[in-house]
């Protein structure tokens, strides 16, 4: 299986993390320790096989300090051509994988971790690191998981599932054998079933011996109460018939009652809901008429849309106004010289001309008299006077007509202006706006109208909850209509036969309590004599059962033993083929690791340890025994045997976590170049600070 793409966000001291691998051997490096690298290959365990919806406390480690909410991992995965993306979200505890080709998605952590096992051989993280995950300083702690990797292999050897290995069925059948067997050697406060059986023996036969001699006192008064029972088997016989009789009319009686009182409810609940769903109808009619008018959106907005219209309104109408009055005031001051004919004529440029004229006539005139002198000034100052007047009327008309011309641009502005604000609501004219504004305040008010209604109606509760009460009710009374059978109809009594029925099963009540006193009477006198025939008969059928029953456990015993010893011995067998083929690759890969030095490794079948020849030291001896360097290179070579035995075909990732730091040069250079012909099977991935595998690199993540 190969890794194609992890993203870590709110994981440890990755706020948001992405990295692309690739196959082949990928070099994730940082200059300095404390740069994520073991952050990131714990990232892509956890991505792998825990569970987002798991509370466990150790996943709050991984939370970034400070964070909000927890982390989320995503990884993109490929087997087999298939391509996959594994999203968890610890925060929500969400978690899907996706086939990317298929498009078939899992969304339970069951099914995501079937799946993971099936692509990458194992969902258990423990089995993982033990074997695929070799971290700094923990090469050798392969042992720690010795239990994950010994039903692993068993797994393999075997073919079998987990809950039906050998050793787990071994071991139930050792469990069986001494759960059995308790109590027998030695005193057991819950003792075993051939120890019960065997106390029980001995118990019923002591207590034979002791009712032997009491059985015939007895046997006189089981005759009376013979008789005593058969005259009480006919009451009670005669009782049961008419108590039944009575009991069916009473649940018929009871049934109908309640019948009918569900019925009313059924109707009551009926209307009610009727009502609602009317109401309810109205008030959805009253949303998809508001939802209908185009350009409206809530109350606030039209309102403010309202003020601005009026605003503009007013603004045009006073403008509209303010012309009215420039225009009649134009029209007054054109009127004005109308009325002065004389000041008109007067300021004449004809009249203006004449009386220059006769000005120069006038100079000429005052030689011959002063008083026409004086006259021609008179005429001479009106005529500059109506002068002044046309003029000063002729100017207020020219600015009265450029405040008009301002007025009206100002006037079009207010026009666009308008338009603009009726484009804004998706309308053309004021009055559709008008007519819009008024239908949704028509409809909001038949909108909080039904609402109220429908509320008062509801209460707390909700037009669901009432049809569910409805088909509750309506499922009940058709429980009770069931009731009714044709057995409890044919049976029913009149009121008179009932109460009559019900004075005769008194009656045969009061005997059958005057019988069982005479009975109880009779069988304590008996059972004074504490033993009968029949007991002694039952307790010697009882001690022959015992009897038996302990040949049966004893056998059993013996069978449980005979099927142990052939499943260990199966067991033992199946494993030295596995061990056969551990120890060939383990010799195969230590050879290489250590140039040839070491080249001969064992397995123990009998505790799966395993041995190194030493030529030093002319024996077998533990790789504890070695130095740091070899018992690094041997537990190396150890889990890339177990991975390749556990995991077959699936070829899971490699994580190795700088793992070679006691590798001398020469023997570094050799496991690089079994790596780098493994990673032709196997997606690897090295986790470290130095520069000295980026030659054999297909491809590099720099962690800044």
């Amino acid at each position: 299986m190969l890794l194609n793409k992890i993203e870590l966000r709110n994981f440890k001291r990755f706020a948001n993390f992405s990295a692309q691998l690739s196959p082949g051997i990928n070099v994730v490096k940082g200059p300095l320790n404390e740069m994520g690298k073991s952050t990131l290959l714990e990232g892509i365990i956890v991505a792998l096989f825990s569970n987002p919806k798991s509370i466990a406390r150790e996943l709050d480690a991984y939370v970034s300090w400070g964070a909000t909410k927890k982390f989320e991992t995503n990884l993109a995965l490929e087997e087999r051509g298939n391509t996959y993306s594994l999203q968890k979200d610890f925060h929500k505890g969400i978690i899907k994988l996706v086939n990317q080709d298929s498009g078939e998605e899992l969304d339970t952590p069951r099914e995501v971790s079937q799946r993971i096992e099936e692509l990458l051989g194992t969902n258990s993280d423990k089995l993982f690191e033990y074997t695929s995950c070799i971290r700094q300083d923990q090469v050798n702690e392969v042992t720690s998981g010795r239990k994950e990797i010994s039903e692993s292999l068993e797994e393999v050897v075997t073919g079998g599932e987990e809950n039906i290995l050998a050793s787990k069925v071994i071991q139930k059948l050792d469990d069986k054998i001494s759960e059995i067997r308790r109590g027998l050697d030695r005193p057991a406060r819950f003792p075993g079933l051939l120890a019960r059986l065997k106390g029980d023996i001995e118990n019923s036969s002591h207590q034979l011996k002791q009712i032997s001699n009491e059985v015939a006192e007895v046997e006189a008064k089981k005759i009376e109460l013979v008789e005593i029972n058969k005259e009480l088997a006919q009451i009670k016989e005669k009782y049961e018939d008419a108590k039944t009789l009575l009991d069916k009319n009473e649940f018929r009686i009871k049934t109908e009652s309640s019948i009918a009182n569900l019925a009313q409810k059924y109707n009551e609940i009926a209307k009610s809901l009727s009502e609602v769903n009317t109401l309810a109808e109205k008030s959805k009619q009253a949303n998809d008429a508001l939802n209908s008018i185009e350009g409206f959106g809530n109350e606030a907005q039209v309102s403010e849309m309202r003020n601005k219209l009026n605003e503009v309104q007013i603004e045009k109408r006073n403008i509209k106004e303010d012309i009215a009055k420039r225009r009649q005031e134009i029209n007054q001051a054109k009127e004005e010289p109308n009325k002065r004919k004389f000041y008109r004529i007067l300021g004449s440029k004809q009249s203006i001309a004449c009386i220059a004229i006769i000005s120069v006539s006038g100079i000429i005139g005052t030689i011959a008299s002063s008083l026409y002198f004086l006259i021609l000034v008179v005429i001479g100052m009106a005529a500059l006077g109506a002068k002044s007047i046309l003029a000063r009327e002729e100017t207020k008309i020219s600015d009265l007509e450029d405040r008009i011309q301002k007025m009206e641009e100002t006037l079009k502005e207010s026009d666009v202006k308008e338009s603009g604000l009726l484009t804004e609501v998706k309308c053309i004219t004021l009055e559709e706006f008008e007519t819009k504004e008024k239908d949704l305040w028509r409809w909001k008010e038949e909108q909080r109208k039904y609402k109220n209604q429908l509320e008062g109606k509801l209460g707390t509760g909700s037009i669901e909850k009432i049809d569910q009460q409805r088909i509750e009710v309506a499922r009940n009374l058709a429980v009770e209509q069931m009731k009714i059978t044709e057995d409890i109809r044919a049976t029913a009594l009149s009121q008179e036969r009932y109460i009559e029925l019900g004075r005769t099963v008194e009656k045969l009540e009061s005997k059958q309590e005057e019988l069982e006193r005479d009975k109880n009477l009779c069988e304590a006198i008996i059972k004074t004599a504490r033993v009968d025939v029949e007991e002694q008969i039952e307790l010697e059928e009882k001690l022959e059962s015992f009897q038996e029953n302990l040949r049966q456990e004893e056998r059993r015993v013996k069978v449980y033993e005979l099927a142990k010893e052939s499943m260990s011995q199966a067991k033992d067998d199946a494993f030295s083929s596995a061990n056969e083929v551990l120890e060939k690759e383990t010799q195969k890969y230590f050879a290489i690791f250590t140039n040839g030095k070491y080249n001969q490794v064992k397995v123990v079948k009998q505790n799966s340890e395993v041995w190194i020849y030493s030529t030093e030291k002319g024996d077998w001896v533990k790789p504890e025994d070695l130095s740091g360097g070899v018992i690094d290179e041997f537990y190396l070579a150890y889990r890339l045997a177990l991975v390749k035995l556990i995991f077959g075909d699936k070829n899971p990732p490699l994580l190795l976590d700088d793992p070679f730091g006691n590798f001398d040069p020469l023997r570094l250079n050799k496991a690089l170049l079994l790596f780098k012909d493994l990673s032709k099977d196997y997606q690897i991935i090295i986790f470290t600070l130095k520069d000295i595998y980026d030659a054999a690199a297909n491809n590099i993540i720099l962690l800044e």
